[in-house]
C-alpha cells in the first residue's frame, strides 16, 4: 500500500475506464463467482464487529462482562437460527423470519436483554458499578409505523412492495417502472444468502491481540461444517441455497415450482452474467457490497503487473463521502442525475437532519458507477440494463437487512 493523491488518483480512474470500455467491447466469456464472494463481504462486517468487542473488553473496566454477555448472544442467535441438524426445521425458522421481514421493519423494544449468568465483579478501589456492563435491548419486527427518517433501519410505512419500506417517492418510482418483482425476488435472494453464509457456515475467529496499544485485530476464516466431507464442496452450499430459495417461492410466496426455478436463473444469470457483472469484474469490485474497510485497507491502491484499481469503498464510506467530498464522485460533473443524489442528499443531512446507515437506489446507482475524481460511468452508453443495477440493489438491501437483524440480536 501507498500513498496516492488525488491527481494519481484521477489517473488511475482514467485508466480503469478505458479498461472497462474497451473490455465490454469484446464478447467474451468471464468467471465472476469467485469475485462475488457474499462470504468475504460478511466476514470483514463481522471481523470488525469482533475487533470492537475486543477493543471494549481491553480498554473498557466492564470490558469483561460485555465482551461475555455479547458472546453468549452469539453462539445463542448461532444455534437458534440452525435449529439443530433438521434441514427442515432450520428452514422454518428462517422462512417465518422472511414472513416477518415481508411487511415489518426492525424495531427496539426497549426491553434488557436476559441472560443465563451474572455479571463479574473484580473487587478493587473502583466503584462495583464500573464493572457492569449495559446488556442491550430487544429487537422485533414491527408493524408500528415511523415515517421520520427513511435512512434508518426503524423507518415503516405499509406499501405495495413486499419487503420494502421505504417512502412514498421511492415507491412510485419502483412501481413505475415495473420492478415490484424485482425487488421482492432481489431482497428474498440476498437475505437467504446472507443467512446461509452467517449462519450455516461454520467459522473460526483467529484473534491477535497488541496489548501495547490495547488494540486486537480478528481474521475470520472457513472451517469444515461436520455435516460436509470438506470445506471446499461448493457445490453443496449452491444446491442448498437453491434450494432454501425455491421452497419460499413455492412454499410461502404460493408460486408454481417451474416459475420459482425460472425466476432463480434469470437472477443468477443478472447477478454473474450481464453487463453489470462484467463492468464490476473488470472494476474488480464485489457484487455483494459491505458496510466499510478496515483502516489499513482505506489507504493507497494495488498495484498489479501493469494494471491498477482502487480498492472497493464500503457502503458507508460512501454515503457519508457524498456529504463532504462531491469532487471525489462527482469529478467535475455539475448537473444531471448523479449531482443531483449528492445535492439531495446534503440536503437531506444538512436541512432536514436525516441521515443514518441506509441507502436508497439513487445513492446505490452512484455507488456503483463512480470512479474516482472523475465523472461517474454511464451505464446506457456501457449497455448496462439500469435493471441489472436495480436488482443488484434489491440484492444487497436484503443482506444488509439480515446483518443488521443479527448485530442488533448480538451486539
Amino acid at each position: 500500500m501507498v500513498y496516492l493523491s488525488d491527481k494519481d488518483k484521477k489517473k488511475i480512474s482514467l485508466q480503469i475506464k478505458k479498461n472497462i470500455q474497451k473490455e465490454l467491447k469484446v464478447k467474451n466469456k468471464i468467471n465472476t463467482r469467485k469475485m462475488f464472494d457474499i462470504w468475504s463481504s460478511i466476514a470483514l462486517e463481522w471481523e470488525l464487529n469482533f475487533e470492537n468487542i475486543n477493543f471494549v473488553e481491553m480498554n473498557k473496566p466492564w470490558g469483561f462482562n460485555y465482551s461475555k454477555i455479547r458472546r453468549y448472544f452469539y453462539n445463542k442467535f448461532i444455534k437458534d437460527f440452525r435449529g439443530g441438524n433438521n434441514w427442515k426445521t432450520f428452514e422454518k425458522k428462517l422462512f417465518d423470519l422472511l414472513d416477518e421481514a415481508k411487511n415489518k421493519s426492525i424495531q427496539d423494544t426497549k426491553i434488557e436483554r436476559k441472560f443465563p449468568f451474572k455479571q463479574r465483579i473484580f473487587p478493587d478501589e473502583m466503584n462495583e458499578g464500573d464493572w457492569y456492563s449495559p446488556p442491550g435491548t430487544e429487537v422485533k419486527y414491527s408493524t408500528k409505523k415511523i415515517t421520520n427518517n427513511p435512512y434508518q433501519v426503524e423507518y415503516y410505512r405499509k406499501t405495495k412492495i413486499p419487503f420494502f419500506k421505504g417512502p412514498q417517492g421511492q415507491e412510485d418510482f419502483i412501481l413505475k417502472n415495473k420492478w415490484k418483482n424485482t425487488y421482492t425476488y432481489g431482497f428474498i435472494y440476498g437475505y437467504i444468502k446472507a443467512w446461509q453464509n452467517m449462519v450455516f457456515i461454520n467459522w473460526k475467529e483467529v484473534r491477535k491481540d497488541d496489548f501495547k496499544n490495547l488494540l486486537s485485530k480478528v481474521k475470520l476464516i472457513k472451517t469444515p461444517n461436520v455435516r460436509l466431507k470438506t470445506i471446499s464442496d461448493k457445490g453443496y452450499y449452491d444446491f442448498f441455497f437453491k434450494k432454501n430459495y425455491t421452497n419460499y417461492l413455492t412454499n410461502r410466496l404460493k408460486l408454481q415450482k417451474n416459475i420459482a426455478d425460472d425466476i432463480f436463473i434469470e437472477l443468477e444469470k443478472s447477478i454473474f452474467d450481464s453487463n453489470l457483472s462484467k463492468f464490476l469484474f473488470y472494476k474488480k469490485e464485489n457484487y455483494f457490497t459491505f458496510q466499510e474497510r478496515k483502516f489499513d485497507s482505506i489507504w493507497g491502491s494495488i498495484r498489479i503487473k501493469k494494471d491498477y484499481h482502487h480498492p472497493q469503498m464500503g457502503i458507508q464510506e460512501f454515503t457519508s463521502g457524498i456529504l463532504s467530498n462531491r469532487e471525489l464522485f462527482l469529478g467535475k460533473t455539475k448537473d444531471g442525475r448523479f449531482y443531483n443524489t449528492v445535492l439531495n442528499s446534503r440536503i437531506d443531512s444538512r436541512k432536514k437532519n436525516i441521515y443514518g446507515p441506509l441507502y436508497n437506489y439513487e445513492q446505490f446507482l452512484l455507488y456503483t458507477m463512480f470512479l474516482q475524481f472523475i465523472s461517474p460511468m454511464e451505464y446506457s452508453k456501457l449497455d448496462i440494463n439500469e435493471r441489472d443495477i436495480f436488482l443488484r440493489f434489491a440484492v444487497n438491501r436484503g443482506k444488509d437487512e439480515f446483518l443488521t437483524y443479527a448485530h442488533a440480536k448480538i451486539i
